[in-house]
């Protein structure tokens, strides 16, 4: 019963995340000029992965996250583009190490509110690929950056590797 509170609340506290400022009245800001480039900055942490192996959860016998940079060619309140790099550091049985960097190009589909959609290619240097959907919420916007969270679907196949579904939650600034 402890471990069903305790999923709620998390549950809870990421919709309030999302929904925060999505009713909340926007001031007229001056229109913005475009093409415009920004920059960005996050910390990734996956939850779970799914294989032909069946689950495995990240910090259960390990602990890997990524660190996300890259820049957004923003073309229009709707649409944009993006190019993400993210190292991806494992931590296991006391050592850790950088096991892959990931390439990540895609193209942004804006929405009012802050939601953002950016379906993604991904290319590993570890001889995997795939594509990687990433559902994203501005929860913070302030004149010089924005602090989002995202929810990220990667899907990965090759290096003679089954294939496999992750779920990972990413927080980060945008500048």
């Amino acid at each position: 019963m402890k471990n069903i509170r305790i999923k709620g609340v998390v549950v809870f506290l990421i919709l309030c995340l999302f929904f925060k400022n999505s009713f909340a009245q926007q001031d007229n800001p001056a229109p913005t000029t475009y093409p415009k480039v920004t920059g960005f900055f996050a910390l990734l942490a996956p939850i779970g992965t799914f294989s032909n192996n069946g689950f495995t959860a990240n910090f259960s016998k390990s602990t890997a996250f990524g660190l996300p940079f890259g820049l957004n060619l923003l073309k229009s309140d709707h649409l944009g583009f993006s190019m993400e790099m993210v190292p991806f550091m494992l931590v296991q049985n006391g050592s850790s190490k950088m096991n892959y960097m990931l390439f990540h190009p895609g193209v942004m589909f804006r929405f009012p509110h802050g939601f953002t959609i950016t379906p993604r290619l991904a290319f590993q240097t570890d001889g995997r690929y795939g594509m990687t959907p990433v559902f994203g919420k501005i929860i913070s916007s302030q004149k010089n950056y924005q602090i989002y969270l995202s929810l990220s679907e990667p899907a990965r196949f090759g290096n003679n590797l089954p294939g496999s579904y992750t779920t990972a939650m990413q927080l980060g600034i945008s500048f």
